[in-house]
């Protein structure tokens, strides 16, 4: 495993939490950079930014970034960490390795809605966190040796992941197996729903006395699957049938269990 292993994202990406546990887990010492912040200033963040602005607060974060740094362990980073472009230089200057912990928009968006505890979050509308998500990504994937998806993981998983590429020399299969992982969840979690509606149709058929099968809704479907994505090589015809057999079936037992 490398000395030092930084892990930056967007605020909500799971840093701290993960950062504990794969530093617990590969017997790193472990040091959050906000944590560290309040330590050197003897001041929240919060109170540090209303008293300095977002500027003073950058510049003693590059202090803190660069001290720190010397230090081998796991490392946790603010979210706005490399909007700085001194504290990217001093990232890629570092040797360490880069970890960005990715998620969607609206996975950190789930995940913040119940945390109060964040100075940005309570000054921003909802278009300026969005343009500030944006506007970030590009900046993590410059400074980044590879990128770890998160969507629909818990900790334990990204931490597995993650002990996984640091003992690998490829760290980009290791990313692209992540981004995998984090699809194939999204995958079940849509057929999930897609249940739950279903669920709600065998209600309403039951209500109507309408049957439960209807062959000819499902032909159509299919066939305007296949003309939709006709032009898409990663999508076959056969592909299309044998999923929507599969989603069919299944619809039709959890209709099948309602309505009799």
């Amino acid at each position: 495993m490398a000395d030092t292993v930084m892990l930056i994202g967007f605020m909500g990406a799971g840093k701290t939490t993960v950062g504990q546990q794969l530093a617990q887990a590969t017997n790193q010492k472990f040091l959050d950079l906000d944590d560290e912040f309040v330590k050197e200033t003897g001041s929240s963040i919060n109170d540090f930014m209303n008293a300095n602005g977002e500027s003073g607060f950058r510049k003693m974060e590059t202090k803190i970034l660069e001290n720190r740094l010397a230090s081998p362990g796991v490392i946790s980073t603010g979210g706005g960490i490399i909007e700085s472009d001194t504290n990217r230089q001093v990232i890629k200057d570092s040797g360490a390795t880069v970890i960005f912990l990715q998620a969607d928009f609206a996975t950190i968006l789930q995940r913040l809605s119940s945390d109060t505890d964040r100075p940005l979050l309570r000054q921003l509308s909802m278009k300026e966190l969005t343009d500030r998500w944006e506007f970030r990504q590009p900046l993590y994937n410059e400074v980044a040796n590879a990128v770890i998806m998160t969507n629909g993981k818990s900790p334990n998983k990204i931490v597995h992941e993650l002990t996984n590429m640091l003992s690998l020399e490829d760290d980009s299969l290791v990313s692209l197996r992540s981004e995998i992982d984090s699809l194939d969840r999204q995958i079940l979690k849509l057929i999930s729903e897609r249940v739950n509606v279903v669920k709600e149709v065998a209600a309403v058929k039951k209500l109507n006395g309408i049957s439960v099968v209807q062959p000819n809704r499902m032909d159509q479907i299919r066939q305007e699957l296949k003309e939709e994505f006709q032009t898409d090589p990663n999508i076959s015809d056969e592909l299309i049938d044998d999923l929507v057999s599969l989603l069919t079936q299944t619809a039709i037992n959890k209709e099948q269990d309602i309505v009799k």
